[in-house]
């Protein structure tokens, strides 16, 4: 059973180390499509395969580092954050650690510069479009949203946009 977080890193391009912090990661929101006529009573909403909401991740820093800044220059940013979830297994009784990891293709869209106060921590922030993001468990691939390449896999592997592709001629 998962138990919860024991921590995480934060890194850009898989390497650099991004510093304390706390991150958001972004909802996954599905368009629909409201049907509604002859035969329904009522609506129904449909989810348009592959179609999601703007995807936002926010990035909250303990301080002001130089990671912030960087992060709000106009360009693409990879991050890479690592997690770390404490498992349990109450019939052998024994806890255990499983690897999570969000890769996340950002673009800044706002820098908040915090508070500045005597005795306290700036608390710099970002807010961030995903343009893509891909999760994995202990190394599998489990969501893999790549809307701009017009990707859309779930857990099992199954591209959801497989048959728009070919339908397209793409």
């Amino acid at each position: 059973m998962d138990a919860g977080i024991i921590n995480f890193a934060l890194y850009e391009n898989g390497s650099e180390y991004l510093g304390i912090a706390k991150i958001t990661l972004p909802e996954m929101s599905n368009k629909t499509l409201t049907l509604n006529g002859a035969g329904i009573p009522g609506d129904v909403d449909l989810p348009v395969p592959g179609h999601r909401d703007a995807m936002k991740v926010t990035i909250s820093f303990l301080d002001a580092p130089d990671a912030a800044y960087k992060l709000a220059e106009q360009r693409v940013h990879r991050l890479d954050c690592r997690v770390a979830h404490e498992q349990y297994n109450p019939t052998a009784a024994k806890l255990g650690v499983r690897g999570f990891k969000h890769i996340l293709e950002v673009i800044p869209l706002k820098l908040t510069s915090g508070d500045l106060a005597p005795s306290a921590a700036q608390a710099v922030s970002g807010e961030y479009t995903c343009i893509s993001r891909k999760d994995y468990v202990d190394g599998k691939c489990v969501l893999d949203y790549q809307p701009l390449n017009f990707i859309d896999k779930d857990a099992s592997g199954t591209d959801r946009l497989a048959e728009v592709r070919t339908a397209l001629g793409k």
